[in-house]
């Protein structure tokens, strides 16, 4: 490799597979961030190509998709992406008032999509620290993403007033909705990166992610993330409910997103 690049990669163990063998290797520089701060690093030219949001794509932010490792939803089955989860004490229908994590832009607006389309309510967002029980009491439902929310379906059942929280699968949502997989972030290159450098980087992008996808027990063993879930069920999340290899559906799907993201003002 050439080019010293610099990846923002978004802190959560669903990104792990994309890009761990470069940075056990040395190969390149690694940001880690929550999501919804990579467009912003993106936009400053702190890094080359970011695991970003597709929303923040969507909204102008970087130049293009660089390659087609990605983070989404199987095609084949219902869809289920186990970490962006909406609990809910109250039927969806019936929801008044949501807090989010704010933490990934394409989760919160899949949310608003999915509580429109195909519940027919609007209710107003809340930012929230992603505290499951604290944001149940003042909201009738919660947006959780990431590890956060693999560990708070993975805990005791929630309880708010005696009442169990229902969960509902964002992942499986938009596929019962729409019946494509879904996107929930894409490596986006920079703005004003040469041809050639595109090029290379496309190229260490789809073998890191090949690697890493070969390799899914050892990048889970030696992962750098502090989590309270059993290395045996990261791995078969990874395994079963992610989507590494954007394919012609995953593409279709980013812009029925698109679609409904300009419906409603989103993007």
């Amino acid at each position: 490799m050439s080019t010293p690049f610099t990846l923002g990669v978004v802190s959560y163990l669903n990104a792990l597979p994309l890009y761990r063998t470069l940075e056990t290797r040395g190969q390149v520089r690694i940001i880690r961030v929550v999501p919804s701060k990579l467009a912003a690093m993106l936009q400053a030219g702190e890094c080359d190509a970011a695991i970003m949001p597709v929303v923040d794509f969507l909204r102008g932010v970087g130049q293009s998709i660089i390659s087609d490792a990605c983070i989404g939803t199987k095609i084949e089955g219902a869809g289920k992406v186990r970490s962006v989860l909406l609990f809910h004490r109250v039927p969806l229908e019936k929801i008044q008032s949501v807090a989010v994590d704010t933490s990934s832009h394409s989760s919160v607006a899949l949310t608003r999509i999915i509580l429109a389309d195909a519940h027919g309510v609007l209710p107003p967002f809340h930012e929230h620290a992603p505290h499951l029980a604290q944001m149940l009491q003042d909201h009738e439902a919660a947006l959780l993403i990431g590890d956060a929310a693999l560990e708070a379906k993975a805990a005791v059942e929630v309880s708010v007033d005696n009442a169990k929280a229902h969960i509902l699968d964002l992942g499986a949502a938009w596929k019962e909705l729409t019946g494509l997989p879904f996107v929930f972030a894409a490596w986006i290159a920079r703005r004003g990166l040469t041809e050639n450098a595109r090029q290379e980087l496309a190229g260490v992008l789809q073998l890191a992610r090949d690697e890493g996808v070969g390799d899914v027990k050892k990048i889970v063993a030696q992962s750098p993330i502090n989590s309270t879930i059993p290395d045996a069920q990261i791995e078969d999340y990874l395994r079963h409910a992610i989507e590494f290899h954007l394919s012609d559906s995953h593409r279709k799907a980013i812009e029925e997103f698109r679609l409904r993201c300009e419906k409603y003002d989103l993007i």
